[in-house]
């Protein structure tokens, strides 16, 4: 039993006898809540949205991609895949190529055409790095799917949403900035109309000043390539995009460039006024 809920007596020399009872300690404080701690603590990152996709640019310059399918959609794939410079194989039968998928194929050196309907043979000799598929066969397509998944090739078989390992969302594109909308397969018109309303937000000459700012970072990394630069090379990239303007960016040349990476090495981000010619400054103003 605990002092705080205990008596003592104690007898004296007199005879008399003395009851004292221990101070009681005062309750402890609650600890504060866990889910509180944690709520605070989570205010400072990002929240989760699950059931999204992963965003990224996938890199297949070179790579081997299938298509089956020469209709409508296999063309709209085929600008894709050409725009991101892959080594594409179209399978179709010759009756099924539609005409701008016939002058891809004529046109354009890294298409390799395969007038057959598909064989499984085919997943084997080309050993793709995705497949796509644009065919009006529901079954054809889950099979194609099926044998995919067997051999953990990513595939997407067109306008059949569980059938897809990821989808192609819609896209605007300025030189090399491309930005792409997805609704995650819920409306694929829906993400078009969002794409024209981001791409006219969107300052003219943006594609511009994305080239003039890539020319900038691959001189910086001449300049601070050590791995141990790289924090600072990203702030200081970072500090000189939020300082200049667009039209500002786009006017970075040689000469330009080379004053403004006199600014890293000093450690300042310098101002357009303090290195442009006094004509463009005035210009400007």
């Amino acid at each position: 039993m605990s002092s705080a809920s205990t008596t003592s007596r104690s007898t004296g020399s007199s005879g008399s006898t003395a009851i004292t009872t221990p101070s009681v300690a005062a309750p402890a404080a609650p600890a504060p809540s866990a889910t509180k701690d944690v709520n605070d603590e989570g205010s400072k990152y990002p929240p989760i949205q699950p059931g999204g996709s992963l965003i990224i640019a996938w890199q297949i310059r070179n790579k081997p991609v299938l298509v089956v399918g020469g209709g409508h959609v296999a063309a709209t794939r085929l600008v894709s895949l050409l725009n991101a410079d892959a080594h594409i194989h179209v399978v179709c039968p010759r009756s099924g190529l539609c005409p701008e998928v016939q002058y891809r194929i004529k046109t354009q050196p890294s298409i390799t055409y395969h007038p057959q309907t598909f064989h499984p043979s085919l997943l084997e000799s080309l050993q793709p790095s995705l497949v796509l598929t644009a065919i009006d066969d529901p079954a054809a397509s889950s099979s194609i799917y099926r044998l995919c998944h067997s051999l953990r090739i990513p595939v997407n078989v067109a306008d059949v949403p569980p059938e897809c390992d990821f989808y192609f969302g819609s896209v605007h594109r300025d030189g090399p900035l491309q930005v792409m909308v997805s609704t995650n397969g819920n409306g694929p018109k829906l993400a078009n109309l969002v794409r024209r309303r981001i791409a006219e937000s969107l300052p003219v000459g943006i594609g511009d000043a994305v080239v003039k700012v890539g020319q900038l970072r691959r001189r910086l990394r001449k300049v601070a390539p050590r791995i141990e630069d790289g924090n600072r090379r990203m702030e200081w990239m970072s500090r000189l995009c939020e300082q200049w303007t667009l039209k500002e960016l786009c006017r970075l040349d040689d000469a330009l460039i080379e004053e403004v990476l006199k600014g890293y090495q000093e450690g300042r981000v310098p101002r357009y006024r303090d290195v442009a010619p006094k004509e463009a400054v005035e210009e400007e103003a």
